[in-house]
């Protein structure tokens, strides 16, 4: 049986899925009907063009999660951007590191080598429900989306985990340099979205009836790592970042 320092019991809060904390902690658990680690929670999109701060960006929100997270990297090019994740090119060998080390803070970078991309990713959605309790990371999520998938325009492996991943407490975290190219059946999901510089019309025109056409305007003259902060329920979308 556990107990805070006050010699409350808390064993109720472990039942809940939510690890007790004290003030100062990371929040970590399934809190009010989503997984969340540290900043990221349930599921987020962070979009803009290349060159913007994005993955940096990904890379800062992910360092600060208490618990796992398994990166999927289809160009294979993040390597040097995030030290200290292990490096797999295959399904297997990603389940069979989790299964070693899903109770830790793994950090795990899933890099396709071969094959077809595609496959890898939906092998990565299952891999992340089947183990749950962690943050997935998708890098370039429009390369995955597309009408070839149907009404959804999602890989189903995928649309299980927007629709029902909170249930295996996985959070998502996912970037785009084309928003527009992302289904609308992810992003009525997110509850925040961080909009770096984005100079297109059409990428522009995606994001208005979340921000506005005067805010969208905005991104358009955004610099090198700022970001608009769309939060779902928030009248206010600060300003954010800022050169590193």
């Amino acid at each position: 049986m556990l107990f805070s320092r006050s010699g409350r019991i808390i064993e109720e809060e472990r039942i809940r899925g939510m690890e007790p904390h004290t003030e100062g902690e990371k929040v970590r658990g399934f809190i009010d009907g989503e997984y969340q680690d540290g900043e990221i929670r349930g599921c987020m999109f962070i979009a803009g063009k290349r060159g913007t701060g994005k993955t940096t960006e990904m890379g800062r929100m992910l360092s600060g999660c208490g618990g796992g997270a398994l990166f999927f990297d289809p160009l294979a090019r993040h390597e040097s951007v995030l030290p200290g994740y292990r490096v797999f090119s295959q399904p297997g060998e990603v389940s069979d590191y989790l299964r070693l080390n899903s109770q830790r803070r793994f950090r795990v970078l899933y890099q396709p080598r071969s094959g077809l991309v595609t496959q890898h990713f939906q092998a990565a959605c299952l891999i992340a429900r089947a183990f749950g309790r962690m943050v997935f990371a998708i890098d370039e999520l429009d390369m995955m989306c597309g009408s070839q998938w149907g009404d959804t325009r999602m890989p189903t492996e995928l649309y299980a985990l927007v629709n029902y991943g909170r249930h295996n407490q996985v959070a998502m975290l996912a970037t785009a340099r084309y928003p527009q190219s992302v289904p609308r059946g992810f992003t009525s999901q997110c509850g925040e979205m961080r909009l770096f510089a984005m100079t297109e019309p059409k990428h522009l025109k995606y994001f208005e009836e979340y921000i506005g056409v005067e805010t969208a305007e905005r991104v358009s003259r955004l610099e090198k790592y700022q970001f608009l902060r769309w939060q779902d329920g928030q009248e206010q979308i600060p300003l954010c970042g800022g050169r590193r």
